[in-house]
């Protein structure tokens, strides 16, 4: 701090100003996030419990949109100290991203008010695996060179590729099979180089499904054909 006085010897004098807080409570997880699939339940629980027994008591907590999340508060007594859980269910039924802070008031003076950030992620079903997802044909030129993806449809997520066609092709061929393994139906897609002299290409292979959930996939291929 810099205090100015009308001394000519010393016009300006600095103070130093030192503290010792003390934590408040403890609060684990400090922050919300509520990252998932679409129609997946999310829901994270979040402890607090005053720094010391008797410090506070917690009177309420709200969201300030609350239009994405439900808070749920409930209040216990362990051996040491007042704890209290704090439920936050993700609300959202839509892919998109969403913020929000949640406000736990006290019967503290200072601070009355615990904030607590949330976050959340929601995205599209993860209807199919798919290994690898991009195809890589690196090698010399005249010798074959070739990969095969595996598509393998999730549980519950059943659908059938009904076309495979390349954005390019000038490049690449490529060969599609359904076969079943342990009672599940699955794809493999072997890609394989045509070029012949050296050089780099990129291409992408689109298969066309029967699911409304996921009407296209995409499959990167590159390639690099050296001397």
């Amino acid at each position: 701090i810099k205090v100015h006085t009308s001394d000519t010897q010393q016009p300006i004098s600095e103070l130093t100003v030192t503290g010792d807080v003390k934590k408040f409570a403890e609060i684990d997880p400090p922050r919300v996030l509520l990252n998932g699939e679409v129609n997946q339940p999310l829901k994270v629980t979040v402890k607090i419990s005053p720094a010391s027994k008797g410090l506070f008591k917690i009177t309420g907590a709200k969201a300030d949109e609350g239009k994405d999340i439900r808070v749920t508060l409930a209040d216990g007594t362990d051996a040491e100290r007042d704890a209290y859980s704090l439920v936050v269910e993700n609300q959202r039924e839509t892919v998109g991203r969403y913020q929000d802070t949640i406000r736990i008031t006290t019967t503290s003076q200072m601070p009355n008010e615990i904030i607590i950030p949330v976050w959340g992620n929601i995205t599209p079903p993860q209807i199919v695996t798919i290994q690898p997802r991009y195809v890589a044909l690196n090698g010399p030129a005249g010798t074959p060179i070739k990969e095969t993806v595996r598509i393998v449809p999730r549980n519950n997520y059943a659908f059938s590729i009904t076309d495979a066609k390349a954005q390019s092709g000038t490049y690449i061929q490529w060969d599609l099979k359904e076969i079943e393994e342990s009672g599940q139906k699955v794809y493999t897609l072997t890609v394989e180089n045509l070029k012949k002299d050296k050089g780099r290409y990129y291409d992408n292979i689109i298969l066309k499904t029967d699911s409304k959930d996921l009407p296209e996939i995409r499959v990167s291929v590159s390639g690099l054909i050296t001397e």
